[in-house]
Order: C-alpha cells, then structure tokens, then sequence
C-alpha cells in the first residue's frame, strides 16, 4: 500500500512516460478485433491523402488513375499489416509510399509545381552539403514521409485485422494487379516511344514519382556511353589575332533574377563594383535562360544542343571540347558541390573535358578567387579558357555569403528573404571584382550570365525554381561582357557588339557567342547565331523548357509568379463548378449550347474555319554543327 501511495505522489518523469507508453499501445498496437467497416475507412483515407496532389498538379485524368490504383492498393497493405510474413514488406511499402508524396509535397508547398525530371535529376546529383541545406530550407521533406507512416501504421494496427479476416487484402492485391496489367498495356499502346515503358506505366500508379526519379536514373545512365569520345568540330580554327596569352574567363552564376540587379536599374546597389565599370562592359538587355533548372540550363548554355533537340546524346558538342580542339588550355573551376572529377552528371561530363577540372571545397564563392590565382601561374601553351561555376544565390541566399557581409539583411528586415537574396547578388559582385582585378593588365576578357533566375512570390517572399507553370521571370538573366586595357578582342568589334546587345538573346546561343569571343571558327558554324556577327537577327520565339522537360515559348508564359494558371487538377475542377452553376442556375443554356453545336457543325460544312488565336510557329533549324544527329 505504501509503494502504491509513492508511486502516485511521482506523477513527474516516471508519469510522463508512462502516458507516452500508454499513447503509444492506444495508437500503434495489433488490435485483433478491428472490423471490415473501420479497415475500409481507412484505407479510403490514406488512398485520398496520398492521392490529393497528384489530382491537383497533374490534372483530373492521371490524377484519377492513381487514385484507383491507391483505393485498390491500400486494402490489401493494411490487411497484410495483420499476416506474419507480409507484415514487414508492408511497413517497408508504406514507408516508400510515405517518401513518395514527400516528393511531391515538397513540390506542391514550395515551387507550386509537381516533382518533376529537373527536381529529380538535381536530387541525384546533389551534394551533401546541398541536400543539408534544402533539408534546413524544405523540413516537409522529413514531416510528410514520417507522419504519412505513422499516420498507415496507427491505421493498419488498428483496423485492418477485420480487412485480414474477411481475406479482401488478398483481393484486393489481385485487383490491384490486374489493374496494373491494365496500365501497363495502355502505356504500350499510347506510351512516349522515348521513355521506357515501364516508367510510363509507374507514372500512373500509387508511386507515380518513382516514374520520375527511375526517368531521370535512366537518362544519367544513358548519357555515359555517348561521352566516350570528343565531337568532331571538323574543321576548327583558331584567329591569329588572339594572344597567345590571352585568358577568356566565362563565368557561370547561379539563380540572379536580372531585375535584382542594380547594373539593370534595380533600385537598390545590389552591384556597385559593376555599375562603376558600367562603360567597361557590354550589357545584354534581354538574355533569356533555356530552363529554370540548372541541371537542364548549364548543359544547353555550354553545348550545342538546345530546347528543341534536348538530349544527352549532344553533351559531346560542348564549348569545352570546341575550345581544346582549337589548341587552348582549358580549365573547369567549380564551387557547386560535386566532386568533378568522380561524379557523373550532365554538368560533370563537360567538365571532366577541360585539362584541369576541379571541384573548390570552400563554404563560399570567394574561394574560387585563390583557383583562380592557381589557374593564372599555371605555365601552359596558348590562350587559355577558364570557366568559374559560382553557386551564387541558390536558394537558401542567406548560407551564400558570410555574415560579416551583410547589407541589406537587418535583424528588423520586413522582406528578410529578399534582403538575403540581395545580399547574395551584392556579395557576387565584390566576387567578380575580384576577378577584374586579377585579369587587368592582360590580354584578357570576362563573359558573364547566370544559368536561371528564379520566381519570386511577394505573398510570401519566397524565392524558388521555377517549376512545371513558370513565368517568364526565371528566365529572365543578366548576361555581359568585359574587358579592359589591351582585351583580346579590337575596340570596334565591341562596339559592333552593343549595338546587338539591346536585342533578345538566347542564352543556348552562347557557344557561338562564346567562339566568336575567342576567336574560334568551326565547321558547321552558323555566325547568324551570334550576336556579334553583321547578320545577326535575334529569334523572334525563344524555345525554353519547363523543370518537366517540356517545350514551350518564352514570349508565350505570364509575366510574373501570380499570372501564372492554376495546376490542372485545379483548373479542371473551377471549370467544372463553373459549369454545374451555369447548368443550375439555368438548364435551358444546355438547349443553347446544342444548338452552337449545331451551327458550328454547318460552318465547318461549308468551308468555314474558326480564327487561328495564334500564328503558327516556325523555328529554325536545330542549333547543331549539321543537320545530320551524331550516332
């Protein structure tokens, strides 16, 4: 009697996990006498959870199938919760399922957006260092998988004894099987010829992002047999009129909006090392990026190939391999994460091509100065091209530049993401000045863009990639031009050079840029791409992808973050309200509508067509050296 008095005068710590360890038995252990009703309920709960943003981001339709597939799934995991030696492949498939809608959760909450080729190919090619910051910047990416588990487990424990009992998880596995097999013999008949059936087929299904990730492991594995060897320039030449110790640095920054910058009349001096060198440069005033991505951008701004005949089978036509078969030193310096020299990646494949490729493991930009000092005391042959790959203002901007050096970002900021981002763009500028510094008094030149820019909701302030419905703002990029003293091109060609600058400009041109800047001629060359050439005329329609991988024309996409259209699922759903009001609030204008059916049907009988909304697009050809694809 007397313990029992003592133990219930220590309701402290022992109490405390004495609840916990009876909250954990309510919630998560075996009940054998779970019904059919309860096990059915919840599997209609879990199937809509893991359903939701499939039906919102990939529209109605695909949304559907995979809502079928999760009604017939989930039965039969939450009974095989209750059977010995399914128990653990079941805990083991709800965790993955788990994993999989943190995906696109992530996607949703963050970029808007459906988790797609780009944010899969970034996600496999990440660093850790990358992967720690996003996990800091996204902590869904842990919340979701971990409580969608717990969430199956407290369900399965509890209810699917009566599921178990009744065997409708074993029907339920044949049906859902069965329905599979459906699935799979749609994907043959109306599957992309492009992508392996078996992807199109999980792209429909319970682990639709699995699709996604398998598509771009598929895509990395395809590209490391096409990279054997260097393509064949034919013919390259190399100008006599350039030093032969000229150094042509390109720069390559991350995720600047060109509207930050104050070169580009931005209100605030986020670049006051450029503005006072502004006569020094030749500032382009319409560069448009091919993709809101980086693993998408950097391989099209840096080869031959883009938005149109995207495909690692051209990786090879690079500007690194243009450059080492005109006889120039080339070198690859890297503050992106990843290890160049063992990492296989589209980016990495190009710059495994340079002479010295490598990989500066220091926590910022600024640390690719001292590469750079290596580079430049570096005894070599000829000229010479160094590329820098800053990480610049990926997001999160506020890890992009030490604290010492913040402007804008004041512990009573209102807008503190957007005093981060600018302050990231400010501290990229002391960068580049840093590299002015070092190349003055040489023959030498700077030819700086950032690969993408980035959304920007001001609802939120928050800056992200843009996603599966961009706007035309992460694709708007500042790109420019140096060189000062004895640069290694004439005056007048700069001059020349201006006069094109205040034109749209693709950024997928810039190999033909780039080579004009370098003094590089080539077979196959098209001189009317670049800008510096007397027959330059700028595209009138800009190709660009979105992070899926999808074609579309940058003159044709909203303005800016809160233009941009609703996601499918979300719109097919409006419209349909829309419609069931009209319907109700008068049942007549379903007479109306047939009889425009009608009168249509007539016109178009009589050889009239409706008015095209749109000019039909013509583009030029591929931007390849032939028109003939390398095997």
């Amino acid at each position: 009697m007397m313990r029992e008095t003592h133990d219930n005068e220590r309701p402290g710590a022992g109490g405390g996990k004495g609840m916990l360890r009876r909250a954990g038995r309510a919630l998560f252990a075996r009940r054998a006498d779970g019904g059919v009703a309860g096990g059915l309920i919840s599997a209609v709960l879990l199937s809509s959870l893991a359903s939701l943003v499939p039906l919102i981001y990939h529209g109605l339709l695909e949304g559907g199938l995979i809502l079928i597939g999760n009604l017939l799934l989930w039965p039969c995991l939450l009974a095989a919760a209750h059977r010995p030696r399914w128990r653990w492949p079941a805990l083991g498939l709800m965790a993955a399922l788990g994993v999989n809608l943190s995906a696109s959760v992530v996607s949703a909450v963050y970029y808007d957006s459906r988790y797609g080729l780009a944010f899969a190919l970034s996600s496999l090619d990440t660093s850790r260092s990358e992967s720690m910051a996003m996990l800091f910047k996204f902590p869904l990416a842990l919340i979701v998988p971990l409580g969608f588990f717990l969430l199956a487990l407290s369900l399965a424990n509890r209810h699917g004894a009566g599921l178990a009992r009744a065997r409708l998880g074993g029907g339920s596995g044949i049906a859902f099987v069965l329905w599979m097999l459906m699935l799979l013999a749609g994907s043959w008949q109306w599957g992309r010829a492009s992508v392996p059936l078996a992807i199109t087929t999980l792209s429909v299904s319970p682990g639709w992002n699995l699709a996604t990730t398998s598509h771009a492991w598929w895509e990395k594995e395809r590209f490391k047999a096409l990279m054997a060897d260097d393509y064949d320039f034919g013919k390259v030449t190399l100008s006599p009129d350039v030093p032969d110790d000229a150094v042509f640095v390109l720069v390559i920054g991350e995720s600047q909006r060109r509207d930050q910058l104050s070169l580009y009349g931005y209100s605030r001096p986020t670049t006051p090392n450029l503005d006072a060198r502004r006569d020094q440069l030749v500032v382009f005033d319409q560069a448009i990026a091919p993709a809101p991505q980086t693993v998408l951008a950097v391989p099209m701004l840096s080869s031959l190939m883009d938005p149109r005949t995207f495909s690692p089978r051209y990786l090879d036509a690079n500007l690194i391999s243009l450059a080492n078969q005109a006889g120039m030193h080339t070198e690859w310096l890297s503050r992106q994460g990843l290890d160049i020299t063992s990492e296989r990646t589209w980016i990495t494949a190009i710059a495994q091509r340079a002479d010295v490729a490598r990989t500066i493991m220091t926590e910022y930009d600024d640390g690719l100065l001292d590469a750079l000092d290596e580079a430049l005391a570096r005894k070599v042959k000829g000229p010479r091209l160094i590329v820098l790959h800053l990480y610049g203002s990926h997001p999160p901007a506020s890890l992009q530049y030490p604290d010492s050096l913040r402007y804008f970002l004041t512990p009573d900021s209102t807008s503190p993401l957007t005093d981060a981002y600018d302050d990231s763009i400010r501290f990229t500028d002391q960068v580049l000045e840093g590299v002015f510094q070092r190349l003055e008094g040489r023959h030498a030149g700077v030819l700086y863009l950032s690969d993408h820019g980035l959304e920007h909701d001001p609802l939120s302030d928050a800056y992200v990639h843009g996603g599966d419905r961009p706007s035309q703002a992460p694709y708007r990029i500042p790109l420019w031009l140096w060189q000062a003293g004895r640069g290694p091109n004439p005056e007048r060609e700069m001059v020349h050079l201006r006069e094109h600058a205040r034109q749209p400009f693709a950024s997928f041109d810039l190999p033909y840029l780039a080579s004009d800047w370098m003094g590089i001629h080539f077979s196959g060359d098209k001189p009317c791409l670049s800008p510096w050439s007397a027959c330059y005329q700028p595209r009138e329609r800009h190709p660009v992808l979105d992070q899926l991988g999808r074609l579309n024309f940058f003159e044709d996409l909203p303005s800016d973050f809160l233009a941009r259209p609703l996601a499918p699922g979300a719109e097919e759903l409006e419209e349909a309200v829309e419609a069931t009001t009209r319907l109700l609030e008068s049942p007549d204008g379903l007479l109306d509508s047939a009889s425009d059916g009608a009168s249509s049907a007539r016109a178009q009988s009589s050889g009239v067509t409706a008015r095209e909304t749109s000019a039909p697009i013509t583009l030029s050809p591929p931007s390849l050296p032939s028109e003939t694809p390398k095997d």
